[in-house]
């Protein structure tokens, strides 16, 4: 399973979900860029949520998004939630639908040649897709020059850098190390600046991970487990549980 990178736009339903800049809500209308560039854990959503992703492995089209965020600064401007207006919206879903049409019509296919010819437009389209709108984000760069204080600095590197390595290292002392701060300031501004300790934070987004891997159709546990780096099957599902109050296996049943 490749880490994915791309939109979601929501048709029904509201999720509450939790970002550097803090709480958002996102509505039917609501189009949510993904990236490890842009930390963001879900929260809650409610029962009725639908949406429409279009993603893409993320060694494809994550040089494209990223190559001019690298600064906090640039990071701190851009919110990663946008309201489509109605127009907008239709061509985010016209060509959603188009290139699902073109990846079920790639399942009939059983030339090479035609198969990859299909394969290259399809991604082509995806990231012409991702890229435009990528684009109305970046608006955002040019109505936010407020530089963000230290504290507030240290925090964001903390997201970003746990969202990039939670697979590897989900311990305290690594980020603040990362920060040549000790693990107990390094703590201090984090839980200031957030409301959440960075130990909240870690089993928060590793959690929040499991759950998206896990709505996968035909996910094995086990998959997931070696996906998120944990030794065994039985540490995930030991962790998950007393993280949620249920097991791997029962939240994909309740899904």
């Amino acid at each position: 399973m490749d880490t994915q990178v791309g939109l979601e736009l929501c048709t029904a339903g509201s999720a509450e979900t939790l970002t550097v800049k803090g709480q958002c809500r996102i509505v039917p209308g609501t189009l949510v860029i993904h990236s490890p560039v842009f930390p963001m854990l879900e929260l809650s959503r409610s029962a009725d949520f639908s949406s429409v992703m279009l993603q893409d492995d993320i060694g494809k089209i994550y040089s494209l998004i990223s190559q001019n965020l690298s600064s906090p600064q640039d990071i701190y401007a851009i919110t990663p939630f946008l309201h489509l207006s109605d127009a907008q919206q239709q061509h985010f879903l016209q060509r959603a639908d188009e290139i699902a049409a073109k990846e079920q019509k790639l399942t009939t296919l059983h030339h090479p040649l035609q198969h990859n010819i299909l394969t290259t437009v399809i991604t082509l389209l995806k990231q012409e897709t991702i890229m435009e709108h990528s684009f109305l984000f970046s608006e955002q760069l040019l109505q936010d020059n407020t530089p963000p204080s230290h504290k507030r600095q240290v925090l964001m590197t903390f997201l970003l850098s746990l969202n990039q390595e939670y697979k590897q290292h989900r311990t305290v002392q690594y980020y603040a190390e990362m920060q040549a701060l000790s693990p107990r300031h390094f703590a201090d501004i984090v839980k200031r600046e957030s409301g959440y300790t960075p130990m909240e934070w870690i089993n928060m987004v590793t959690i929040n991970q499991a759950k998206n891997l896990l709505r996968q159709p035909n996910v094995l546990v086990k998959q997931v487990a070696d996906e998120l780096g944990f030794p065994e099957q039985f540490t995930f599902r030991k962790y998950f549980k007393v993280h949620t109050g249920m097991s791997p296996t029962e939240y994909q049943n309740r899904r």
